[in-house]
């Protein structure tokens, strides 16, 4: 009699649980589609392209539930109000500039496409709390990481800034002492002198590039790649971009590491979007040519995108 008991009990609280989990799994599922089903995302860029065109169909594909549409930007910046449920991702400073001149804070937006030293020239260190920036350039100390993993034996890394990329100093002097490197400095300025970066380059065995386009441009990046590799110093960054042009290597965010970690923004309330971030995946790209040249012994890019993420 004690052991029916027992099992009538045992079976009641199973019956109890499987309701709770239930439960828990409907509350879940409610939760997500409320989501999905009250915001409206619109995405536009600067430029209309069949890539960026290419992007909204892959989140569209990547989020069947959600409301995403694309909309062109002549026809975006006509629009005088927009709906409560309405959020915003917007690809490319020209459209930051927009989103900033409007009054109101709504809609929530998602800023793509924008560097640091892009946003740091608008609205300095503080970001405007309707606004989530997702950096468009390598983190300084990833790229540092990248560094030093390529270049164990490095010590003295030179820094090529401007006044509009100075605010990242203290970011990279930690990020630098963290790896036991010590920082060189030069300001790229009008005044460009070329002994001064010619002494930079002597006094240091590599470069860290910043995505500074006062510094790093068409003009600039021949005479520096040829100022530095004629002293057999490579050039880490500033951004992918450049590898093709004799950049020894940088880490970028791929379209699916985009994609994965705005996906995982959209499924959380706007209130509890970051100011920014970064994406949390990414991978690396090396020119091996460069590699070749300079002497570094360079493991293939994925597995040094994988060394990097791996926890340290």
């Amino acid at each position: 009699m004690i052991l029916h008991t027992l099992a009538c009990s045992w079976s009641f609280k199973l019956t109890q649980r499987a309701q709770l989990l239930r439960f828990i799994g409907l509350c879940s599922l409610l939760w997500s589609v409320s989501l999905a089903t009250l915001a409206q995302v619109i995405i536009s860029a600067e430029h209309d392209s069949l890539a960026v065109r290419e992007f909204a169909r892959e989140l569209i594909h990547s989020l069947p539930s959600y409301n995403i549409s694309y909309m062109p930007r002549v026809q975006l910046e006509q629009q005088q109000h927009f709906a409560d449920d309405v959020q915003l991702i917007l690809l490319g400073p020209q459209l930051l500039d927009w989103r900033l001149q409007l009054t109101h804070s709504q809609p929530p937006t998602i800023i793509m496409q924008v560097s640091r030293v892009q946003a740091q020239q608008r609205f300095a260190a503080k970001i405007p709390q309707h606004l989530t920036l997702m950096w468009s350039d390598p983190p300084p100390a990833r790229q540092i990481a990248l560094l030093k993993t390529m270049q164990p034996d490095v010590r003295h890394v030179g820094v090529l800034l401007s006044e509009s990329s100075a605010f990242l100093l203290p970011e990279i002097i930690r990020a630098l002492n963290a790896q036991g490197l010590l920082m060189h400095t030069y300001n790229w300025s009008g005044d460009y002198v070329a002994r001064g970066f010619h002494r930079l380059l002597n006094d240091t065995d590599a470069l860290l590039g910043l995505d500074d386009v006062q510094v790093y441009n068409n003009s600039t990046i021949k005479h520096i790649l040829l100022s530095s590799y004629a002293r057999k110093k490579a050039l880490i960054g500033p951004t992918a971009a450049y590898i093709k042009a004799g950049s020894l290597a940088s880490t970028y965010s791929s379209k699916e590491n985009w994609l994965t970690t705005l996906g995982a923004i959209l499924q959380t309330p706007a209130q509890q979007w970051p100011r920014s971030l970064y994406p949390d995946t990414f991978e690396v790209l090396v020119n091996q040519q460069v590699a070749r040249s300079l002497g570094v012994q360079s493991k293939p890019a994925l597995e040094l995108g994988q060394s990097l993420q791996r926890p340290r």
